[in-house]
């Protein structure tokens, strides 16, 4: 089966955050992260070319959430998990595409990190995605045990500076309302 790679779109690195760049691999994306690597869960590791390759591989391993690739030592490491992720100009960072018929990534336990649009509290994960559908991205946390409140945390984003293990919350990116046809 022949996979063809087409840019679908690239956004600029800023100072402080990136924003995902795509690949459309067959009927899916891979959504590629700047200058980030992600750290913990490596279960499988290969030479590659490019990080095309990665991508091709993580879509079709059921056990692959994500993945970097080493641009110096031309290598992949398959994620099937993570526990935060670190600015590296070395690297680059993918995550699987699992949602919106391949076209958005869905991330359990996890909290992304950058430049914040929109800040507000919804009890639920869905009220936040939902809220952030201009965005592209958004992350929610639930309220922890300190707080007194019932609402999480919901953060919309356009930009990912960093991804993190957080046991509750939801994050995902996914095609924002105007480029859904």
């Amino acid at each position: 089966m022949l996979l063809e790679a087409l840019i679908i779109g690239l956004f600029v690195r800023t100072a402080q955050s990136v924003s995902c760049s795509f690949y459309q691999i067959s009927a899916s994306r891979c959504f590629y992260l700047p200058n980030i690597a992600l750290s913990g869960g490596t279960y499988d590791e290969f030479n590659a070319n490019d990080i095309k390759r990665c991508c091709i591989a993580c879509a079709r391993d059921h056990c692959c959430l994500g993945y970097t690739f080493s641009k110096a030592r031309k290598r992949c490491y398959l994620k099937s998990a993570m526990s935060d992720s670190e600015m590296n100009y070395e690297t680059i960072s993918g995550l699987k595409a699992n949602t919106h018929s391949g076209q958005g990534s869905f991330l359990k336990n996890v909290k992304i990190e950058g430049g914040a649009a929109a800040v507000v509290r919804f009890r639920k994960p869905e009220e936040c995605q939902q809220y952030c559908t201009a965005y592209g991205i958004y992350s929610w946390s639930p309220p922890s045990p300190e707080e007194e409140q019932e609402e999480g945390h919901c953060v919309c984003m356009t930009r990912i500076q960093s991804l993190q293990y957080s046991y509750g919350s939801r994050s995902a990116i996914f095609p924002p309302v105007a480029s859904i046809s």
